[in-house]
């Protein structure tokens, strides 16, 4: 034998060994197997009647439907064994991992450490604002269930003795007797690069086993209906579904991530407070306190106003978040700004561009005060200074920002946000999207986030929001189809005027169904789950029900085949019925959580699930509906009717439970309108590079939320400033 033989050998045995691979080929092989015989008994028998095809048929449907699903079963049962071995501290120690890798990405397409990290200050807020400094020291070190501190020392004496600057802040949060900070800042203060510094700065000095800091937007909790334990923990199983897996028995918590949670684990970092709306900032301070347990660590970050405006309202209850101190964000300092835009600048020509502004830093010119956040330089930076490839000469020159029609702080920074995005699409040698174009689509998506979903995460799931009446109008095509199907099949069986009638009473009854309750999330995938009494029960009911009508009409009225043959179809239906409803369960079964979901692999996993979900459900429907429709009107008419109940029964399905088919809909509806590209994913993850967008688990959201807001409310015809570059075709 050759070379090439052998390897093709051994080649094929891999493919085989692989467990997806030998399940596919063990059910290709199902499928083939009834025909295999069937050949055998036509050549001894010559001919096989109308009774032996159907059995042939439903055998060779029903045969690797139940393979499939006892192989989703076995994997599932194993992949959860694995995990379930896991204990709670080698858990945190794999998410740790994933959550270090997910936020190392994030400053690097932030630009974190290029040149270096702007030198960020503080000091101590306003003592009205905080619990006093005896109280926190009195709670950490004889408050009841409080774990005894391991030294004093390391505590800070008194709240002025939290300045600090940069990376000082994880000293800062270990200097707090009770470990709860709030971080204050003005808009583009640095709150929260400043976050994601202080998880990377915590996971270097995380010992093993140890709490793992989790940094979430606290914009999309609704302290008013949702706990925020139970909030957290639905963060933790979309950007880390690894953690659905149940925990080892005995440990308290359905998942890995509730366990965590319940276990201290998790060491919270809420970030944007001030994004919650106004009426509800007081009360999830409180609901913040209700859910801390003895001992517990938190960080939160907030404007200066609105938080003093939440715990100190003029008319209303006064709250403080339960023995917590707090700091408040500095200005930059000029010459830190100045040393930093030459650094960045690259060379002696680009350097020299900025002094017309470096005169006037320190200064309070409307450009001296604009230049003062981390938010504002890093804008200016994007703006002016050239990228690797790039002249300095052919850009948007700073001294536009020393304008003296530029009236005040607003007036800069509002140049400065209208040149952001232009700039950040002026190279692009794929020349895959204009800088006009970008900049509409992010506008409707600004807006979107802006009326819509009043928030500033961008989840995919939640774009049919974006297209009013959405939901009525998918209420109403699957009515019109669930009733039409409904009409046909029921119609072919017994007569027109009866099919009607059901027909509409099924499609009224499905569109009231999705107009109340239909609400799509992503799901994980499929997997097999214990199924309850009442699952097995009426699935059993309703295969054994359906297939014996069938098995009767076709045995007694002898129209196609016998008793026996219609017993026999009467155990397949029921199987290929009732087993659909034992295994549908969202959740993803990975073996460990040391990997974070981007919002495209959420996607791909709901897609998969929904994939699953269309199949399975086509199996359940085609033949029992085949059948019903064949022995009365023919082969032929049942085998149509029963492959289109099947499909469009498979997509209804798929439409309930996986969040992927509606933001295909509204996906291509809203490119149709040229509201939003075609390849809207990969155009987000592009913006997401840019430095546009910023990736916060499993969603996006604009790089500041200032930045989202002056995109909602900038006219659409208009790219950019007028005379930018790039504000047509990307260079």
């Amino acid at each position: 034998m050759t070379g090439g033989g052998r390897q093709g050998r051994r080649h094929w045995l891999a493919s085989a060994r692989h467990p997806t691979r030998r399940d596919g080929l063990i059910a290709v092989v199902l499928l083939l197997l009834p025909w295999v015989v069937a050949l055998v008994l036509v050549r001894r028998h010559h001919h096989l009647d109308v009774g032996a095809v159907t059995i042939l048929v439903s055998v060779s449907l029903g045969l690797p439907v139940i393979w499939l699903a006892w192989a989703t079963y076995r994997e599932a049962t194993r992949s959860s064994a694995h995990a379930g071995k896991l204990s709670l501290a080698q858990v945190a120690d794999q998410l740790a991992v994933a959550v270090g890798a997910q936020w190392e990405t994030e400053a690097a397409v932030r630009r974190l450490n290029d040149p270096y990290p702007l030198p960020v200050s503080w000091v101590t807020a306003d003592p009205s604002l905080a619990d006093s400094w005896d109280s926190l020291v009195k709670l950490a070190t004889s408050g009841a269930g409080w774990p005894a501190p391991s030294s004093t020392n390391t505590w800070a004496a008194s709240p002025a003795n939290l300045a600090g600057a940069g990376s000082d802040l994880v000293n800062v949060l270990a200097q707090v007797p009770t470990g709860r900070l709030v971080v204050l800042g003005e808009p583009g203060a640095g709150k929260t690069m400043l976050m994601v510094r202080l998880v990377l700065d915590l996971l270097t000095r995380r010992a093993p086993g140890g709490p793992v800091p989790i940094l979430a937007s606290i914009a999309s909790w609704n302290p008013v209906e949702e706990d925020l334990r139970a909030w957290l923990g639905a963060q933790l199983l979309i950007n880390y579904p690894a953690l659905a897996t149940p925990p080892l028995p005995g440990i308290q918590g359905p998942t890995q991530a509730a366990a965590l949670l319940a276990s201290g684990l998790i060491l919270p970092i809420l970030d944007g407070l001030d994004e919650i709306p106004e009426e509800v900032r007081g009360p999830a301070v409180s609901r913040i306190n209700d859910v801390l347990r003895p001992g517990e660590q938190l960080v939160v970050t907030c404007r200066i106003d609105q938080y003093r405006e939440a715990i100190r309202p003029t008319n209303g209850i006064e709250v403080t978040l339960r023995a917590g101190t707090a700091v408040e964000l500095c200005p930059l300092d000029a010459d830190a700004v100045r040393k930093y835009l030459c650094d960045d600048a690259g060379g002696p020509a680009a350097k020299a561009r900025w002094k017309p502004v470096f005169a006037m830093l320190g200064t309070n010119v409307p450009v001296g005060q604009a230049l003062t956040t981390p938010l504002m330089v890093g804008l200016a930076r994007a703006v002016y200074n050239p990228r690797p490839g790039e002249l300095a000469g052919a850009l948007r020159k700073p001294r536009e920002l020393c304008d003296a029609d530029l009236a005040d702080r607003k007036a800069v920074e509002t140049v400065l946000f209208d040149a952001f995005v232009p700039a950040a699409y002026r190279h692009d040698t794929a020349d895959r999207w204009s800088a006009q174009d970008a900049e509409k689509w992010l506008g409707f998506l600004a807006r979107h986030l802006d009326r819509t979903i009043i928030g500033p995460d961008l989840a995919w799931w939640q774009l049919w929001l974006a297209i009013p009446g959405f939901r009525r109008w998918l209420a109403l095509v699957g009515g019109v189809v669930i009733g039409a199907m409904t009409g046909l099949v029921a119609g072919a069986v017994d007569d027109v005027t009866g099919g009607v009638v059901l027909g509409a009473l099924t499609g009224i009854a499905t569109g009231v169904g999705a107009t109340t309750r239909w609400s799509p999330k992503p799901v994980r995938g499929v997997r097999w789950q214990r199924p309850s009494r009442s699952t097995v029960i009426v699935a059993a009911l309703a295969g054994i029900v359906l297939a014996t009508l069938a098995g009767a009409i076709a045995g007694t009225a002898n129209l196609v085949i016998d008793v026996e043959a219609g017993i026999l179809l009467t155990i397949v239906t029921a199987i290929i019925i009732g087993f659909p409803g034992w295994i549908l369960e969202q959740k993803g079964v990975p073996l460990d959580a040391s990997s974070a979901m981007s919002p495209s692999a959420v996607l791909a996993q709901d897609r998969g699930a929904g994939a699953i979900l269309w199949g399975l459900t086509a199996a359940a429907f085609i033949f029992p509906v085949w059948f019903l429709v064949g022995v009365l009107r023919g082969l032929v008419a049942g085998i149509l009717i029963g492959a289109t109940a099947g499909v469009i029964m498979g997509a209804l399905v798929s439409f309930a439970e996986a969040a992927w088919p509606s933001f295909m809909v509204a996906r291509g509806w809203l490119a149709l309108r040229h509201q939003l590209p075609w390849r809207l994913m990969p155009f987000l993850a592009d913006a997401h590079r840019r430095g546009v967008l910023r990736q916060a688990g499993a969603v996006y959201q604009f790089r500041h939320i200032e930045l989202q807001h002056r995109l909602a409310t900038r006219p659409t015809k208009s790219a950019g400033v007028p005379g930018a570059p790039g504000s047509g075709s990307a260079v």
